[in-house]
């Protein structure tokens, strides 16, 4: 309905409006005639005619606008913003024409300061959404936002005040990107990873800029550095996922490097029981060199060689086991060093030295193999030695 005022005021050249009054004195046009006779019929509420003349097609006429939720006329946006308190709340009022403007709400179209007023109410909006508090009543044109900074070193907790009454400079400054606030806030995304360490950081970046200009209205320091806050976002997120990540890829590389120590010590514990059997092959050199008969020195020969062989087999099982090892070791590691300059230096080193330490206890264990062999084999050789120089 208020769209017919509007239609009538402008079908009569939009003159100009005085104590909530226009006028028009002129012909009776088709369009006129139109527009007046709809307003006509209009509730009290939307306006009413003072006075109507109708002589020989000529019109002479006082229309009363309306001064309630039903319509309003404003001259400016500046005086747009200071008569509508509704805009401090997040709330864009309807039924409004601003003159200088020409733009009714029932346009199709936004001019940009209108825009970015709608872009306003809805930043305050979701602001007192992510508010730690929101006081809603004390103040009648905007709402009262509380704002926590955490302790940072010896600096104390502390919390701040974001009254969102709107001035009429506000609308001077662009907002872009409030779909990432929609986002963060929007109740589809509740069940997304890290949604709460995400509203933590955006809150901390709105306090951020809120101290940072302490003493001015919190709300203009807020859409002016609006790009700040973005800003100060993204760089926490940033720092928030890599910390992350590279605390999964520390306790990745930890608990990576305890299950290979762990299985390595049991590969050595096996070797450490069964290689004392080695002793006794030695011992066994004195009974054959005491032995009276060639018959009783074949036997422990043949011991001897029995013996060796199932060292041999079992050093050979156990050497097989600890290639294996070695080898997932470096399957769970190949990863991470094809992510390594991504990570910071300080996870670099750590990365290095733990690779450098397995690639050297796995060269100091083939080394340990190469002996062990070679001295389950030296009693064998012995024996032999011992029958040619006693029965040769």
């Amino acid at each position: 309905m208020f769209a017919l005022v509007v239609g009538l005021y402008r079908a009569v050249g939009r003159p100009e409006i005085r104590d909530g009054m226009f006028s028009y004195q002129g012909p009776a046009t088709t369009a006129i005639q139109a527009a007046l006779d709809a307003c006509s019929q209009l509730p009290a509420a939307y306006g009413s005619l003072e006075q109507a003349d109708d002589e020989q097609g000529d019109l002479d006429f006082d229309f009363r606008l309306p001064g309630n939720e039903n319509g309003r006329f404003y001259p400016d946006v500046r005086e747009f913003v200071q008569r509508n308190g509704s805009l401090g709340k997040g709330r864009f009022p309807r039924n409004v024409y601003i003159q200088k403007l020409e733009w009714a709400d029932c346009d199709g179209t936004l001019p940009p300061s209108i825009q970015q007023l709608i872009r306003l109410c809805r930043l305050i909006e979701l602001l007192a959404q992510l508010a730690v508090g929101v006081d809603r009543e004390s103040n009648p044109d905007g709402f009262n936002l509380f704002f926590a900074m955490p302790p940072d070193g010896d600096k104390p907790p502390r919390t701040f005040l974001l009254a969102t009454r709107v001035e009429p400079a506000l609308a001077d400054y662009p907002l872009p990107h409030l779909s990432l606030l929609e986002e963060i806030l929007d109740s589809k995304n509740e069940g997304k990873a890290h949604l709460s360490e995400r509203k933590l950081m955006i809150r901390m970046a709105v306090a951020s800029v809120i101290e940072k200009h302490e003493g001015e209205p919190g709300l203009l320091a807020v859409v002016r550095d609006w790009r700040e806050v973005l800003a100060t976002y993204r760089a926490n997120l940033q720092t928030y996922v890599y910390r992350f990540s590279f605390d999964r890829v520390r306790r990745e590389v930890a608990q990576a490097e305890l299950d290979y120590g762990s299985k390595l010590s049991g590969v050595l514990g096996d070797i450490a029981g069964k290689m004392l059997a080695l002793p006794v092959s030695f011992a066994a050199l004195i009974p054959l060199h005491t032995a009276q008969s060639r018959l009783e020195a074949s036997v422990i020969l043949l011991g001897l060689f029995v013996v060796t062989i199932i060292l041999l087999l079992v050093l050979h099982n156990q050497r097989l086991q600890s290639e294996r090892l070695l080898h997932s070791f470096h399957v769970i590691f190949d990863e991470f060093k094809a992510k390594m300059r991504t990570y910071p230096s300080k996870l670099q080193s750590l990365l290095q030295v733990t690779i450098n330490q397995v690639d050297e206890q796995g060269r100091m264990l083939k080394r340990t193999f190469q002996v062990l062999q070679w001295l389950a084999w030296l009693p064998a050789f012995l024996a032999c030695a011992v029958i040619v120089f006693k029965y040769l």
